[in-house]
């Protein structure tokens, strides 16, 4: 919620203590530093009233992940008011400013009736283990007593909104009731807008982090999700009474109005304005319209999943009538979607219904395999887990439901829900085989956004487009066999039909019409009246047609969108939009080879052609044939001819940025017929595809620098990239010239699960822990990898024969598979120009256990191999390709995967390749070096490991007694989603794990590697004596939260390090500062003497936060300010900043800004720039530092220097620096 809701709920909670609400607490104003809160309470007993300061410590995760830091600047403070602080001080965590202040008085009262002897109900105060104060509420409603654990009091309001009673009352209990499941269950409770406080309809939230789902790093690249994230179901009740399963079983599906939405949230909860928004109908909005944009609060983001929009129909139509046939008819989820399908006539009411579960058996055991961490939360089924009682709940059975078809997304139908045939495995989820689903899951929008992935993967829809293109035209060296299984002579494998598209039917001859083309191109004449009145009914403003000429043996044609009908004079006005080209006689129309002269269908190449057009007589054909009444043939040459009018990839992803609020269907130069393939295209792959290269120059040659984020190689090379998406130029493999780059991954999401579970039990039994694994190159003709990438690498067709036995073939010599990679027929708009492609796959190693190891691996085995990269190479047909530099493999920064010598995988120059780390997933081979090591960390509220409290704790355990400790699933570690991801904490586990690969370096920073600094020379504190509580509880929190950054985000966007495993005193701190940019000179320093950080030290004293802690640099040693040095670095190596004083300092200053601050200080160039001391001239200088051997500042010079810049500045000194900085 952030700094936003921070400042209101400081008038909220003002003007409840202005009400007296509060008992004790006069007044609650803003302090003087940001975060900062005062609260004024006063008692009979006191003199005079007591101000008491509240720092939050983290305002812009506020509420949820903020903790509350008490004090009093009181000289003498009364004693109940010091052990009111210290008792409030572990319940901090979570709450409003409302909430806090309410629990501090809590405690103020309990304190000084202690004093005083009075009686307290135990109602009035909180219980020692403090769930009853665990977590916030958003908003500051009226509510039962009991829900913030405080008693009746004489002067609390008692206003309409804060007494619940009768019914409510129970409907209210019934609610927390029912929540309590989910939460027990593992999920989250977000409560958004009073519903379950106050209120028995609103919004609730019910979510549950991706992490612990044991998704593959695959599946979660294909559904473009993070470890992070969410998953969030809302349930939005309407009307006065919150339905329980009891009542919404009494009701038909009709009167329930409860409504459901789907999404993904970097929190464990949307906000309340974002929730409300969710709910929103956009439908009546077209694409002209500029849409309201979904709201984004502060750091808070709300968004649509892959499968809302089918999750959101499915629930909404479809949740509580199969809820209700299940509880009549006891089947499971499957089976009762199979009923209602049957019910509604939509199948074949005589075929057979699953087989019966057993009662007792969980739902997810009969199906298919999923990870043990989603077992967790989908089992067991909750509606049959307690028989018919009432303790059944309906938010757990919703959210149960939810997940269940979001884990296994890929097995069913995304229309109709009913699962697909048993050879179906995909990463991306799809429809069936039934044409009215596929016609449905285009029309409602129940796929990706063609949008998105232009704006994020251009490369990929291109490469998906020219994949398409070549599946249209037959292999000329495809052999014929009698086991195959097509229903085409195409290397296509499905065509899209039950989309019901229109296109122009040049094969058939039937349509066609006569017209004369004016001069100008701009009308069409039709002189005979017969001819006319025949096509006269066909034309239509806005509709696209085709204008054929006869030229040779080819068939040239311009494509137009017609812009007016005159009746009176039998003329079209049109507008020219591209061009294509049929062959023309005995020529087979599925093998022909466009041209070069007809390359680009757009754009100039329309002008060029347009004289071969001018005044002549051409044939008409309008886009008005069914493309599914065509033949396989013609249905091949239609789909060529449609794609031919699509513009480059790259002028509709400038289309999209110039227009951010349209879709792609209102470009006037994409034909509705275009549209409909291309959302085909894009929705049916199955894959997980993603772009490496990002350069614009593999794509085209004089592209004007309009784009965003321009980089230089080391060589001074420019590198433009995309506009959107991720960069991972760091996953490129080094010496494949000429060939388009993708990380490739598919097979359904627990694929690679299984290629681990293979993996280890090959390892276990062949000893091959070194090199576990190998790899090689898979080649295949450009068509038939529009099938691959949705079908998987299987022996299904033949295309060359099989002389060495049935499985998927595989060559560690790349001009072996070169040479099957046979060349296609590139799409003529494509930027990329790809004529042939192939695939670098891992495999398992133990080739004497393949069907044959020579001349090829041939592997029979499908979970033995696992394609990881996709290589495209550019046509050299269409004249000279940009060529991009790359550095050299020395300087590519590292680690590579170990790869056994005797099975290494070559490259175009037949030399080895080298494959990066950081482009294979993470697994618990210890050989791959990648796998970090387990973070788990206690909430001390919940017991769990979770890292943020929701608002489940306090809400649920409100009026009725639980003491059964809550057993959550536990938080599997967060896996890198695509890049390099910094070292984490380790865990209590003694499960042996290797530490995690250091961040790749981008070209334009120092290079840095976490473990490659020797810190051991350090001297190290003990724990100082010092120590004090609220200190130890500020760090601890500091040390949480900068290991929460530092684990989410890539080491070389953070630009500072900390070895959190060997943070042995919470005192003492060693940071780490790199990955500075280049063009500093302190940089080149550092690159020239080989050096991968400056180490500071961070000692922190027994009044933090309130004191600052003492920072110095230990090495490298800096040129002097008096020979020409900067940087804000003193003589000694302390810091020279005023924010490190007194006067400077401020308590709501957290490490993280502070280490940000730092590094701009060394960063800056005024007056002068930071330079690292040449070694010998440092020498010469005669300084005295006991640690001059090593040459690292010493602790002494430090606190001089820093001594001397407070006082030459006029600073105020912190009151116990010395203690601070020497540690005792």
């Amino acid at each position: 919620m952030g700094f936003k809701n921070f400042r209101a709920d400081i008038s909220a909670a003002a003007q409840l203590a202005t009400a007296g609400a509060v008992p004790g607490v006069q007044s609650v104003k803003k302090g003087d530093a940001d975060g900062e809160v005062t609260i004024e309470y006063h008692h009979d007993s006191f003199p005079k009233p007591v101000r008491i300061q509240a720092l939050a410590q983290n305002v812009s995760e506020y509420p949820d992940d903020n903790t509350f830091l008490l004090w009093t600047d009181d000289p003498e403070p009364p004693q109940p008011v010091v052990a009111a602080i210290a008792s409030a001080q572990d319940y901090l965590s979570g709450l409003s400013i409302s909430s806090m202040v309410t629990l501090l008085a809590a405690h103020l009262n309990k304190a000084i009736a202690g004093v005083h002897g009075d009686s307290v109900s135990l109602s009035q105060v909180d219980d020692e283990d403090g769930d009853d104060f665990g977590a916030a509420f958003d908003d500051e409603y009226p509510s039962d007593d009991d829900e913030f654990g405080l008693g009746p009091s004489e002067s609390t309001p008692s206003g309409p909104s804060s007494v619940v009673t009768g019914s409510k009352e129970l409907a209210l209990r019934r609610i927390r009731r029912d929540l309590r499941h989910v939460r027990k269950a593992g999920f989250r409770v977000g409560l958004l807008d009073g519903f379950g406080k106050t209120s028995t309809s609103g919004i609730v939230s019910i979510s549950v982090r991706i992490n612990k789902l044991g998704l593959s790093e695959q599946a979660m690249e294909a559904w473009n999700i993070k470890p992070t994230d969410y998953v969030v179901l809302l349930l939005r009740f309407i009307g006065t009474t919150y339905r329980s399963l009891e009542r919404v079983l009494e009701l038909t599906a009709a009167e329930n109005d409860i409504k459901f939405r789907f999404g993904k949230c970097n929190r464990y909860k949307p906000t309340i304005s974002q929730a409300a928004s969710a709910f929103v109908d956009r439908s009546h909005f077209s694409d002209d319209d500029s849409k309201p944009p979904s709201p984004t609060d502060g750091d808070v983001v709300f968004e649509k999943l892959f499968i809302s929009n089918s999750m959101d129909s499915f629930m909404c139509q479809s949740f509580i009538s199969l809820l209700k046939i299940r509880e009549e008819h006891g089947l499971d989820w499957e089976q009762a979607n199979e009923y209602l399908l049957r019910a509604a006539g939509l199948f074949d009411p005589s075929d057979k219904l699953p087989p019966k579960p057993e009662k007792d058996t969980a739902q997810t055991s009969q199906d298919g395999a999923v990870a043990p961490e989603a077992q967790q939360v989908l089992d067991p089924d909750h509606l049959l887990e307690n028989g018919r009682s009432q303790e059944r709940s309906f938010p757990f059975i919703a959210m149960q439901f939810a997940m269940r078809y979001f884990v296994k997304c890929t097995e069913y139908c995304l229309k109709c829900h009913r699962r697909l045939d048993k050879g179906f495995e995909a990463l991306r989820p799809y429809v069936c085989s039934d044409p009215l689903c596929l016609f449905q899951y285009m029309a409602m929008g129940l796929g990706p956004s063609v949008e998105h992935e232009i704006l994020t993967e251009p490369y990929v829809v291109d490469l998906l487009v020219s994949l398409c293109y070549a599946a249209t035209q037959e292999n000329p060296r495809q052999q014929p066999q009698h086991t195959s299984t097509k229903k085409t002579s195409l290397p296509i494998r499905t065509l899209p039909v039950g989309l019901r598209f229109k296109v122009p039917d040049m094969l058939g001859g039937t349509k066609t019409a006569r017209a004369r083309l004016a001069d100008d191109c701009t009308r069409l004449v039709f002189d005979d009246t017969g001819v006319w009145d025949s096509v006269n009914g066909r034309l239509a403003p806005a509709q696209w047609i085709a204008l054929r000429k006869l030229t040779g043996n080819l068939s040239i044609m311009q494509h137009a969108r017609i812009l007016k009908v005159d009746e009176i004079s039998k003329a079209v006005t049109i507008q020219m939009m591209s061009t294509s080209a049929l062959p023309q006689g005995p020529a087979d129309p599925v093998g022909y080879i466009m041209p070069p002269a007809f390359a680009r269908s757009s754009g100039p190449a329309v002008a060029s052609l347009l004289h071969w057009f001018d005044g002549e007589v051409v044939d008409v054909c309008p886009y008005d044939t069914d493309f599914d009444d065509l033949d396989d043939t013609r249905k091949g040459v239609a789909m060529r001819m449609v794609l031919d009018t699509l513009p480059p990839i790259l002028q509709l992803e400038e289309w999209l940025i110039g227009h951010p609020s349209r879709s792609l269907r209102s470009m006037e130069r994409v034909s509705p017929a275009a549209m409909s393939l291309l959302t085909w295209i894009v929705g049916s792959n199955r894959s997980c595809i993603l772009q490496i290269e990002r350069s614009r120059n593999i794509a085209r040659e004089n592209l004007p620098l309009t784009l965003q984020g321009v980089e230089k190689r080391p060589d001074g090379s420019v590198l433009e990239l995309a506009r959107r998406g991720r960069n991972r130029e760091h996953e490129r493999i080094l010496g494949m010239e000429g060939w388009v780059q993708f990380r490739f991954a598919q097979g359904a999401p627990d694929k690679e699960l299984r290629f681990n579970r293979a993996l280890r039990e090959v390892m276990q039994r062949k000893g091959t822990q070194e090199h576990p694994t190998f790899f090689a190159w898979h080649g295949s003709y450009l068509g038939n990898w529009h099938s691959i990438i949705r079908t998987g690498l299987d022996f299904t067709e033949i295309a060359c024969g099989r002389a060495y036995g049935h499985g998927v073939y595989f060559s560690s010599a790349y001009n072996t598979s070169a040479g099957y990679a046979m060349h296609g027929h590139p799409w003529p708009n494509s930027d990329l120009k790809i004529d042939s492609c192939m695939s670098l796959v891992e495999i398992i190693n133990a080739p004497d256990e393949f069907v044959s190891r020579n001349p090829h691996f041939v592997v029979a085995q499908q979970d033995w191999h696992q394609c990881r990269y996709l290589f495209a190479r550019k046509s050299q047909a269409y004249g000279t390709q940009a060529t991009l530099t790359t550095p050299s493999i020395q300087s590519s920064g590292g680690p590579f995967v170990k790869q056994p010598p005797e099975l290494q995988v070559y490259g175009v120059d037949n030399r080895p390749l080298h494959i990066p780390v950081w482009a294979m997933p993470r697994r618990t081979v210890a050989s791959l070096g990648a796998s970090p090591l387990r973070s788990k960390r206690k909430n001390p509220e919940t017991g769990s490991d979770d890292d943020d409290t929701d608002d489940g704790l306090l809400f649920l355990s409100g009026d009725e007694s639980e003491t059964d400790a809550e057993v959550l699933p536990t938080k599997m570690p967060a896996l890198r989603a695509s890049g390099p991801q910094v070292k984490q904490v380790k865990t209590e586990s003694t499960d042996p794990s290797p530490a995690a690969a250091p961040a790749p370096v981008p070209l334009n920073v120092t290079a840095f590697q976490p473990d490659a600094v020797d810190l051991s020379s350090i001297p190290r504190l003990q724990p100082p004596s010092f120590a004090t509580p609220s200190a130890t509880r500020s760090l601890s929190v500091e040390v949480k939260k900068l290991q929460e950054i530092q684990s989410r985000t890539p080491c070389h966007e953070l630009g500072w390090h900390i070895d959190f495993d060997n943070l042995a005193n919470l005192y003492q701190w060693i940071v780490q500062l790199h990955s500075f940019d280049l063009s500093l000179p302190l940089a080149q320093d550092m690159q020239a003497a080989e050096m991968a950080s400056i180490v500071l030290e961070l000692r922190f004293g027994p009044d933090f936060p309130f004191s600052p802690p003492f920072v110095r640099v230990i090495r490298p040693r800096f040129l002097p300010f008096l020979e020409g040095g900067g940087g804000h670095v003193t003589a000694g190596g302390a810091m020279c900043m005023e924010l490190l004083t007194a006067s400077g300092w401020s308590p709501a200053t957290s490490i993280e800004s502070l280490l940000l601050q730092v590094r701009l200080a060394l960063c800056s160039t005024e007056p002068r720039p930071a330079r690292r001391h040449p070694g010998m001239k440092a020498q010469a200088t005669g300084w005295k530092t006991s640690s001059w051997g090593r040459g690292d500042y010493g602790l002494g010079e430090a606190m001089e220097a820093y001594a001397r810049a407070v006082a030459t500045h006029g600073w105020v000194m912190p009151e116990k620096w010395r203690v601070t900085a020497t540690g005792v």
